[in-house]
């Protein structure tokens, strides 16, 4: 199940969850691996040349700010006084306490406690993070959150144990603290900043140039690091909040993911396909679940951070001439299983080992490196570090789709380039790929004339049955049947929404007041076909199929007539195909609800049992329609059978083709995909087409 927790009923404009920023982001790390206070000082140069990219209010109190720093030997042996302290014998859990910290602070102690004690993690001490409150404003002061820090030894059941292990045992122990204490309604406003043997997070609502000097642990000359990644917040249309600053465990996001919600869906899909649940706090950003995804992807899926961060958010590949065909393999493959993240989006991360920056694939937000003998940065401007000209080796920027990360094991730097020849080498993704794909393309092709038109209605009857008029082909269809392109206009068209109408104009009309907020006209695979691609893969995902199992590959996910009778006659990938149609009531508007309803959840039933017997294609369809059997509206039995799959654990067992006369508009499509159809075909162009141009 999917638990977010205390999540308030009351409805209001406000959203956190559609909470977008601007921000600014980077990070600093010694070539040579060696733990220095200056690289704090240097941090706090960046950080004090960048406010303009932190939001302010009148008050003077920032929208947050933070950074994530390796370990400091040094420091946590003075603190703890146990000079014989080694790496990776220890780690560090920092957490805001629940908002009245005067009752429960206690309760979320004992949880902690409770949780470390059942992993066998033993308190070395327990402190509170000391502060310097005279950097801030009054008001700002008021804002900030303190945090809580516990210091751990690694159990003894581990003593000869990698530190790999440990950090998984310890992500093991952090997931049950997370699960139970956001789960808990008196808990609110708990949350674990970070907790690792590698790492550790110091943030709040404050401005950049007032991290360092607030945290005073950070200009303590003993606390001595050699990697440090920050994070300051702008907010976007949105409010300030403590929870929302960054950096986070992993990670830090200067953008907006246009693909959240999909990618919160995605999560729960694979968490119940496994049997298990996802916790998402109340409150949390996308770029927290970011984060999330990111921590799961490199716990529970093994992969290292770099093949994470490339699996998750993956460069335009397809018309990209400069891949040699081994990274092409690789990238094809990663996008046959692979839920992606779509930006605009720079990155900056690390594992304590590897760190790193990853711009989107269409490099809207900036990242500019500079390399000197001693350090490697990366961050949103240039110039945030005064580097003597006399020291510096490199000055760059990160290109759209690029990468440059540092690695510690091997004491080398890679860029985009070297970092997916080198992840292309490991294993043969060629032949996975043809292990598990099939293009369209290389189907027997099937001709118009075999495409049967026998209907019991004729066309303008069958228009009349799926709910289209003049307007659905006058204003919508035939300009772009004539010209080959839809109507470009300020923020949508002038339509009334179905709530305000007594016109019923189909169901996609409720979502058509849902838009971009800035994109405008609208980028698209033709004007930006270097960096999009319409390419979908149909079938069961590799990660949830069996050994044999193939997806199908198709290079648009709007179909023609004769390229879904290419899928229906192929043997490759399993396919069953479903009528969506009911027996309406025209007498008794509540006994026709019921009808639909049942229907709808007859055909949930059926889409369940089929995924479970193995078919990696699913068409519904309302083809069928007749005097006594009419359509169920495609975009509620899409959006029904989307839930009901994900519900029952088979969402990826399965791609779902929606073959439908109800479709007109792009819009129409767009919803239809939207909420759950990986294709769709639409019937009625296709008519309309046959009528127009015979």
């Amino acid at each position: 199940m999917t638990e977010n927790s205390l999540k308030t009923s009351k409805y209001m404009l406000y959203d956190v969850e559609q909470s977008r920023d601007s921000c600014g982001v980077g990070f600093i790390t010694n070539k040579h691996s060696k733990q220095t206070h200056d690289l704090l000082a240097k941090s706090h140069e960046a950080l004090c040349t960048i406010p303009h990219r932190g939001g302010m209010s009148a008050e003077g109190i920032g929208d947050g700010a933070g950074v994530n720093i390796d370990l400091s030997l040094k420091f946590f042996r003075k603190i703890t006084g146990m000079q014989a302290l080694q790496p990776g014998e220890f780690g560090v859990a920092n957490f805001f306490f629940p908002d009245d910290h005067t009752h429960f602070d206690k309760a979320a102690k004992d949880l902690v406690n409770t949780y470390l004690a059942e992993f066998d993690l033993s308190v070395i001490k327990w402190r509170d993070i000391p502060v310097d409150n005279s950097v801030l404003r009054d008001a700002a002061i008021k804002a900030q959150l303190p945090i809580k820090q516990v210091i751990f030894k690694r159990p003894a059941s581990l003593s000869t144990a990698s530190q790999e292990e440990f950090e998984q045992h310890i992500q093991n122990a952090l997931l049950a603290i997370e699960a139970d204490g956001f789960s808990r309604e008196e808990l609110l406003g708990f949350y674990p900043l970070s907790m690792s043997s590698r790492t550790q997070v110091y943030k709040g609502r404050l401005n950049s140039f007032e991290v360092i000097p607030y945290f005073t642990d950070l200009y303590d000359q003993d606390h001595e690091i050699h990697t440090l990644f920050f994070h300051t917040r702008f907010s976007t249309n949105t409010a300030p909040a403590t929870m929302m600053a960054q950096p986070f465990r992993y990670m830090a996001h200067n953008g907006e993911l246009n693909t959240d919600k999909k990618n919160r869906l995605s999560e729960n899909a694979i968490a119940r396909q496994n049997n298990k649940h996802v916790v998402f706090p109340c409150g949390q950003s996308d770029s927290g679940r970011l984060d999330q995804t990111l921590t799961r992807r490199i716990n529970e899926d093994e992969l290292d951070i770099v093949t994470a961060i490339l699996a998750m958010m993956p460069p335009a590949w397809e018309n990209d001439p400069t891949l040699s065909p081994e990274v092409r393999a690789m990238l094809e493959y990663f996008s046959l299983y692979e839920e992606k993240n779509d930006g605009p989006a720079a990155l900056i991360f690390s594992d304590g080992l590897r760190v790193g920056a990853r711009l989107d694939r269409l490099g809207l937000r900036p990242l500019r490196s500079v390399e000197t003998h001693e350090y490697l940065c990366v961050m949103s401007e240039a110039g945030q570090i005064d580097f003597p000209a006399e020291q510096v080796i490199m000055r760059g920027r990160i290109e759209a789709g690029g990468m440059l990360y540092f690695d510690h094991t091997s004491g080398e730097s890679y860029d985009s380039h070297q970092v997916m020849e080198k992840l292309a080498k490991q294993k043969d993704y060629q032949a996975l790929l043809d292990q598990k794909r099939l293009h369209i393309s290389g189907l027997p092709e099937v001709a118009i004339d075999e495409i049967s038109s026998e209907h019991a209605f004729s066309i303008e009857q069958r228009h009349t049955a799926y709910s289209l008029n003049q307007e659905s082909f006058k204003f919508l269809l035939d300009p772009m049947l004539a010209n080959g392109l839809e109507k470009v206009t300020a923020m949508g068209y002038g339509i009334t929404p179905n709530a305000l109408s007594s016109a019923e104009g189909g169901m996609s009309r409720y979502f058509s007041q849902r838009f971009a907020q800035v994109t405008n006209p609208p980028l698209d695979s033709l004007r930006e076909s270097d960096g999009m691609t319409l390419r979908v893969s149909l079938g069961a995902k590799p990660t949830f199929a069996d050994v044999d199992s193939k997806q199908l590959v198709i290079d648009s996910p709007v179909l023609q007539c004769t390229q879904l009778e290419k899928i229906r006659r192929q043997k490759e990938v399993k396919v069953v195909s479903l009528d969506m149609v009911f027996t309406p009531d025209f007498e008794n508007a509540q006994a026709n609800a019921d009808a639909l309803e049942m229907a709808f959840l007859a055909v949930c039933d059926q889409i369940e049992q089929a995924a479970k017997e193995n078919a990696g294609i699913i068409i519904l369809s309302d083809a069928n329609i007749s005097k006594d059997k009419a359509a169920i509206p495609a975009l509620l039995m899409v959006a029904a059978a989307n839930q009901h799959m994900v519900k029952q654990g088979v969402r990826f067992n399965s791609s779902l083709i929606v073959e439908t006369g109800q479709a007109a508009s792009p819009h129409d499509v767009a919803t239809i995909l939207g909420f759950g159809a990986s294709a769709i075909c639409p019937l009625s162009v296709h008519n309309r087409v046959t009528t127009l141009y015979p």
